[in-house]
């Protein structure tokens, strides 16, 4: 009985993916560590590249690849993201290998990148493409951003600060390996997530009757976000 009280008194409660970054839970208070932090809560990113061409990119990824119809689900799940042909709002050939969404789309095809929040709290984002910052021109990094989606909102971007977006033509896989820099370069396309500064406080979790087990001894089913 020792062990068993023990183990009941550690149990975590289980917590809905955007709500895993320790920064984002709390205990009723305003979460100002991430409502004003330089550092994004996730990056997703997309490299595209010519259909060919991205095959040996997902090849040299060295991972299990998964094709998409549609929006894929990034990172630990806050947003969705996926790249539609601009003038047929048709989703182009996609798939998500090692993290990354690889997008097959021809130089000077005009895209539109779609993106939706899951979660119930305003985001913030930034947005690098092929190096340049999306909305000033500048040089791309993955500091806080001025766009907004709403609480399980919806955004499209077509264009940026100099006109439409349309895909480059890439040289090589090197792509593939700027993913480290807050730049980025021809090729890769990166989306910094924040929690908005205005996200109201959130209250503490708890778990459900149907997720304890007999004792509390340990939570059971799949967590939520998997249900």
């Amino acid at each position: 009985m020792t062990l068993v009280a023990s183990c009941d008194s550690t149990v975590a409660p289980l917590r809905p993916a955007w709500q895993q970054d320790p920064n984002l839970f709390h205990r009723g208070f305003p979460a100002r560590a991430s409502q004003t932090t330089d550092q994004p809560h996730m990056v997703a990113r997309v490299v595209y590249a010519e259909p060919e061409q991205l095959k040996r990119m997902i090849e040299r990824q060295g991972d299990v690849s998964d094709a998409q119809h549609g929006m894929a689900r990034m990172g630990d799940g806050t947003v969705e993201l996926g790249v539609q042909d601009a003038s047929s709002g048709k989703w182009l050939e996609s798939y998500v290998s090692g993290g990354i969404l690889f997008v097959a789309g021809l130089p000077n095809q005009a895209y539109r990148l779609v993106l939706k929040n899951r979660t119930p709290m305003a985001l913030e984002l930034r947005v690098g493409v092929d190096g340049r910052d999306l909305q000033n021109g500048g040089t791309a990094t993955l500091g806080r951003g001025s766009l907004r989606m709403e609480p399980r909102g919806r955004l499209e971007l077509d264009h940026a600060s100099n006109g439409p977006l349309l895909f480059k033509r890439v040289s090589g896989d090197s792509a593939l390996f700027l993913h480290s820099s807050p730049k980025g370069g021809t090729g890769l396309i990166q989306v910094g997530v924040f929690l908005a500064a205005d996200a109201p406080s959130l209250g503490p979790e708890k778990l459900r009757p149907d997720q304890v087990a007999p004792l509390g001894f340990f939570p059971v089913g799949r967590p939520e976000q998997y249900r």
